[in-house]
């Protein structure tokens, strides 16, 4: 009996002895932090969450694109085309995730054209990068040149595949199509060159883009919703003003883009069309020394004020960039019964109209125009369809421009206030932020030690200790 006892005391010590302790905490440790790691992963696995601490939520969805996944009432299927391990593919991957994650009506598939041309052939791909958006049977493609957008340096390349993606969405359930004409004949800016990212934008929304020239056509298209004219530098004829003013009493919708000219009293057929709506032109270069981009006081960030063109760029704090203008100001005495004008964006009081070019620039009070001044004028006619929008700059909407701040939103915003589609949708180009630290050679040498030295031996010196402390256990 006594041998039998003495391996029973034996085990007994042993399964109660602190090794078997200290072993059996480990396991069941072990297996509780396994379990909870399970856990978590099986409730990630089915409520997705994520937390962006990017500066701009580069990773994240604009509330504006949320807001039009979850108004979804049917299914969009989403086909790109990228080769395998394409770099920009795996950034469009990541992007449509989100577009998946915030509304199952949206469904992702990615093809390499490569291993499936006759897929490719089918949905007619003739460019890596291509995707193709359907909802039943309308679709849009989006091309690679799209996903891309260049800041004003020309240097650094934003990424503008929501804007992109967004814009297809947005055009597929456009119901009514709407035409917006830009005039031609009087060296306006170009549609497909100097304009060609503003037409993007309009066409990704679901409008229409031409051009007419008044001249040849004798007379404003029948479906023309809405007439530009940006940046002439020729003046309109008395029979084209006269078919201008005639759209406008039909009850038609102009924009009209006014850069500055060296040639005093330019353009005076173009503005009899602002005068007998009481808008009058300065012939004059607006400076402002309170409010500018960088060092240049032609390069403007007037003050905005609140219309419902403008009410989403005060909402998001969005200023316009309006480099060499010319003011407005308001003509009551010719105004036509019933138009109301209401001025848009304005400088501060320390602006002037500069009508010198040759001379310093300085303000002169006996030729100069005196600040505050009106940059931009919207005007409607009681009992009238008929609405005016004046901005003495055509160069915002230039190309290496439109897209800085609230240049491109304030523009489609007017646009959608005259066309009657107010739910515009206007989403900046993100860019990843790359700022620099710059450190004293103090500091960098205190970052070296605590980071190489300090910090390692402080975790081996506690290893050391936990190592000790076992063998003495």
């Amino acid at each position: 009996m006594k041998p039998q006892t003495s391996k029973t005391n034996k085990l007994r010590k042993v399964l109660t002895g602190r090794k078997m302790r200290y072993g059996s905490n480990a396991v069941m440790l072990t297996i509780a932090v396994v379990a909870i790691v399970l856990m978590v992963n099986f409730l990630v696995g089915r409520h997705s969450w994520k937390l962006d601490l990017t500066k701009d939520r580069f990773y994240t969805l604009s509330d504006t694109t949320c807001e039009f996944l979850h108004k979804l009432d049917q299914p969009v299927k989403i086909t790109a085309f990228f080769p395998e391990g394409d770099s920009m593919g795996e950034v469009v991957r990541d992007l449509l995730r989100e577009y998946t994650r915030v509304s199952p009506k949206v469904t992702v598939e990615f093809v390499d054209p490569d291993k499936m041309p006759s897929l490719a052939k089918q949905y007619d791909i003739t460019a890596y990068g291509t995707s193709v958006v359907e909802a039943g049977r309308r679709s849009r493609k989006v091309m690679e040149y799209e996903l891309l957008d260049y800041e004003t340096t020309g240097d650094m390349a934003s990424f503008a595949g929501e804007q992109a993606f967004t814009r297809a969405l947005v055009s597929l359930f456009t119901e009514e199509e709407k035409h917006v004409y830009f005039s031609l004949g009087h060296d306006e800016r170009d549609l497909t060159k100097n304009y060609l990212m503003t037409k993007t934008f309009l066409e990704g929304e679901g409008y229409t883009t031409a051009t007419c020239n008044l001249a040849i056509q004798g007379r404003v298209p029948d479906d023309a919703d809405i007439l530009v004219i940006a940046g002439p530098r020729r003046d309109f004829t008395q029979d084209e003003t006269k078919l201008v003013n005639a759209y406008l009493e039909e009850g038609g919708k102009v924009i009209v883009l006014m850069d500055p000219s060296d040639q005093k009293g330019d353009l005076p057929n173009l503005k009899e069309v602002l005068e007998i709506r009481g808008i009058g032109v300065n012939d004059d270069l607006v400076l402002d020394p309170g409010s500018h981009y960088f060092l240049d006081m032609a390069g403007l960030i007037p003050k905005i004020n609140s219309h419902q063109i403008t009410e989403k760029l005060i909402t998001k704090e969005l200023s316009t960039f309006l480099p060499r203008s010319r003011s407005l100001y308001h003509l009551e005495e010719s105004m036509i019964l019933g138009a109301t004008l209401d001025p848009l964006l304005e400088t501060t009081d320390q602006a002037w109209g500069e009508t010198d070019s040759t001379g310093q620039a300085a303000f002169d009070p006996k030729t100069d125009v005196e600040g505050p001044l009106t940059l931009a004028y919207a005007v409607s006619v009681q009992d009238s369809d008929a609405v005016l929008l004046a901005v003495g700059n055509a160069s915002f909407l230039d190309n290496d421009i439109v897209t800085f701040q609230g240049n491109i939103d304030f523009f489609m915003n007017a646009v959608g206030w005259m066309a009657g589609k107010e739910d515009s949708i206007s989403i900046r180009p993100k860019s990843p932020g790359f700022e620099r630290v710059y450190l004293s050679d103090r500091e960098a040498k205190s970052i070296f030690y605590w980071t190489v030295v300090v910090i390692p031996a402080s975790f081996a010196l506690l290893g050391v200790g936990v190592w000790v402390r076992r063998r003495n256990l």
